[in-house]
């Protein structure tokens, strides 16, 4: 049984690590590999996986539109969002699906947040932005785009959108930072919002995973505010990823175990 990954680089990803654990625990005679592909050679590395009888792989970056046209179909929450990071096989077809959307939804879940009828604020308009926003929107949530530059994108045009600028506040129950800023090795960079300046309910947001801890999560923590951290929805796509491709449920802990060693300077072999 075969599984894998498809971006460029990968020598950082965690996901190996976390879907090999996954698939030892349980005993399941397979491998999940990191398939490192440059651009020009992308369509054969789809095909290379389809001759092999790959059972599904997931997509980084930066080809996760890139790799809707090798794809046999795309799912209705894929299209909308324009990114696929997750590809399974159905009958002799595969059919690329977004599993981002959800898996940032059960990230806020598993920390008892209520979204429906909760407004929400997304700084950024990337790919991974519209994935949170269209998880967002789907759970019930109202939804503030922010970013230094209008988004022209059509997707976007069903949110009001305000100009972020310096000392940026607006009234709000989850704040989702989906910009990169912070990420290591730039993890002294301060955040574009600034937490002090909000209500102490609003729950602060960063998909950022390396560090855990950003500079965002550190200063929101400092100010007593909930946090949820990156980690999160990488493990939740990750799970609805493996079970998409098996069909049973994934273990999530053992998934989530292996991603803290990594994380925190733990044991980073299986």
């Amino acid at each position: 049984m075969l599984l894998g990954l498809i971006g460029y680089p990968l020598g950082h990803s965690l996901s190996p690590i976390m879907q090999n654990r996954a698939l030892q625990v349980l005993g399941l005679q397979g491998t999940y590999l990191p398939f490192a592909v440059t651009e020009e050679n992308l369509g054969s590395a789809v095909m290379g996986l389809k001759s092999l009888g790959c059972l599904g792989f997931n997509v980084t970056i930066p080809y996760k539109r890139k790799i809707i046209q090798y794809l046999d179909a795309v799912t209705p929450r894929a299209a909308e969002i324009g990114a696929v990071n997750l590809v399974y096989r159905e009958g002799q077809n595969y059919i690329g699906d977004n599993s981002d959307a959800p898996g940032f939804i059960r990230s806020l879940e598993e920390k008892g947040i209520a979204l429906k009828g909760k407004k929400a604020v997304i700084v950024g308009n990337g790919g991974a932005a519209r994935a949170v926003a269209t998880g967002l929107r789907d759970s019930g949530a109202t939804i503030v785009v922010t970013s230094r530059q209008k988004p022209t994108a059509e997707f976007w045009q069903q949110f009001p959108w305000l100009g972020l600028k310096k000392d940026f506040v607006v009234a709000a129950d989850l704040v989702i930072d989906c910009t990169p800023v912070g990420m290591y090795p730039d993890i002294d960079v301060p955040p574009v919002v600034d937490p002090r300046a909000y209500d102490k309910q609003t729950v602060f947001c960063d998909l950022v995973y390396n560090p855990r801890k950003t500079c965002l999560i550190k200063m929101a923590e400092a100010t007593g505010h909930p946090t949820v951290t990156g980690e999160g929805m990488l493990l939740f796509q990750g799970a609805i990823s493996f079970e998409k491709w098996l069909a049973r449920e994934a273990p999530i802990e053992v998934m989530r175990e292996a991603l803290q060693e990594c994380l925190e300077g733990g044991k980073k072999n299986d």
